[in-house]
């Protein structure tokens, strides 16, 4: 900090003025995609839970349901057939405090999907075709665009952000403390915007500049492709000539397997992966900060206990602690809260920031100002009423609707795409309008259509009573948004 508050004071009011600069327009051209990125980052945190809420036939598994020996032999069963069938791998994700069920899951290109069972009976349950919240946790880090080029915007935009928030501090290190204080809700539009930005981000200081580095170290490898280019252009020719898949489907008894690993593990395991000979049970350390899994070996054909993953360096620990730090799988329920309120307000901030940049420029009637209302427009509240969309779009498709994982997918991005049409076609005080009321229909019409659609025993649970009720919650704030003056609200 001192040699932080020794570079303010010597910072020239030239120099002053190239970083505000800087921070402006880096700003405004990363903060569309950072908004997007922390939003569906946010919401990814639950990703389990939001799964679970879009497939509410599997509500019948209690919460505290025990996996049974009759449960695995049925799971087993079902990866040998798939074997037989010429399958790709799959893998077993074991049931615990945040999805009881037991799921056989294999990737399809895009998604993991597989028969869902009880952990009790081993009954495959029918849920529907969804993608759950694994939607929101693939588009935070790829944006949904093509392999491997979603990655690499991410990180690129990764890198900006960080750059923004080391500007964004050198700015307001003086007024650091004082801002933590400071929010005029009665002051003029651009002067509410600024304290809010302001507010949001120097009060979640610690969180916007953990989250922004352990990103960074996350995707470092995906912003840096040469790297590794040669490798993957050698991976690629082989990869070119098809090769018959391999057994993989354990023959030795799972449940006795189960039973080892978790003597050997001291904790309960948390998924098993099958490669080749080698059966490997994996154990998430609950209510950590480390990303790391315990993990186990088995021998496929025996089942004799074959060896367990030696301990992790402590270069290796940094790194899982970082991944935990920002993929936040393995902390507990407060803290995944806690980082929950800190995604919503690192998507405030840069909310805030952007719609402050053109109502502080709004007697400027440039072209540049209005591309950058109307995208505001289009890449602010458009990802934020698709993400409501999805989860309504669940509620609204029939259950057994072909391909229905596909059509919420693509019901997001249509929506989306009528809030682009939408800022295109009317002014961007009028649009901000008409959207504002749209989120706010939306949002409570999800908890309506959830009462419709699924079993009443459904509706008591605290799963669907948090997420009915932030849902609400939204569309609550986004209708009362339109209570304020027009001349606040006015800021094309």
């Amino acid at each position: 900090m001192r040699w932080f508050s020794a570079g303010y004071t010597t910072m020239t009011p030239a120099r002053r003025a190239r970083l505000s600069w800087l921070h402006r327009w880096a700003g405004l051209v990363t903060g569309w995609f950072a908004f997007a990125i922390f939003l569906t980052g946010t919401l990814a945190l639950f990703d389990t839970e939001l799964t679970r809420w879009m497939q509410p036939e599997t509500a019948i598994v209690p919460a505290d349901a025990q996996l049974t020996s009759s449960a695995m032999e049925y799971a087993q069963h079902i990866l040998l057939e798939s074997e037989h069938a010429g399958a790709s791998p799959s893998f077993l994700l074991l049931p615990d405090t945040r999805d009881p069920t037991l799921r056989i899951l294999h990737y399809d290109g895009h998604n993991f999907v597989g028969p869902v069972l009880d952990p009790r009976t081993g009954e495959v349950l029918h849920p529907r075709q969804t993608e759950g919240g694994a939607f929101f946790f693939t588009f935070h880090y790829t944006l949904r665009l093509p392999d491997p080029w979603g990655a690499r915007v991410v990180a690129c935009a990764a890198f900006a952000f960080a750059v923004l928030v080391l500007s964004g501090v050198l700015l307001h290190l003086k007024r650091l403390i004082p801002d933590y204080f400071t929010l005029r809700l009665q002051a003029a539009l651009p002067r509410c915007l600024l304290d809010l930005h302001v507010l949001t981000s120097s009060a979640m200081l610690p969180f916007h500049i953990l989250i922004t580095w352990s990103g960074l170290v996350l995707t470092a490898e995906n912003a840096l492709p040469l790297i590794h280019f040669s490798h993957a252009s050698t991976s690629t020719q082989q990869s070119s000539v098809a090769q018959p898949i391999p057994p993989w489907a354990p023959r030795a008894p799972l449940n006795a397997m189960l039973q080892q690993a978790r003597s050997h593990l001291n904790y309960a395991p948390s998924y098993v992966m099958f490669d080749g000979n080698e059966t490997t049970f994996s154990a998430i350390q609950h209510n950590s900060l480390n990303a790391n899994d315990l993990s186990v070996v088995f021998n496929s054909q025996t089942g004799e206990f074959t060896n367990k993953a030696a301990p992790a360096t402590k270069l290796e620990d940094a790194f899982y602690i970082l991944n935990g730090l920002h993929i936040a799988r393995s902390m507990g329920s407060t803290l995944r809260w806690l980082w929950f309120c800190g995604g919503l307000a690192s998507s405030i901030m840069i909310a805030s920031g952007l719609i402050y940049y053109t109502a502080r420029q709004k007697k400027n009637t440039t072209s540049t100002l209005y591309l950058a209302q109307r995208l505001n427009v289009a890449l602010l509240g458009g990802p934020l009423c698709a993400c409501m969309g999805f989860l309504l779009c669940n509620r609204i498709i029939p259950d057994l609707w072909p391909a229905r994982a596909s059509l919420e997918v693509e019901g997001f991005f249509c929506i989306w795409a009528c809030c682009g049409l939408l800022a295109i076609a009317y002014p961007p005080y009028k649009s901000w309008k008409i959207l504002c009321w749209a989120m706010g229909i939306i949002g409570l019409g999800v908890p309506v259509m959830d009462a419709l659609v699924v079993p009443l025993a459904t509706l008591g649970t605290a799963l669907h009573v948090s997420i009915n009720s932030l849902c609400a919650l939204t569309g609550l704030l986004c209708i009362g948004s339109q209570s304020i003056p027009a001349t606040r609200n006015h800021h094309d």
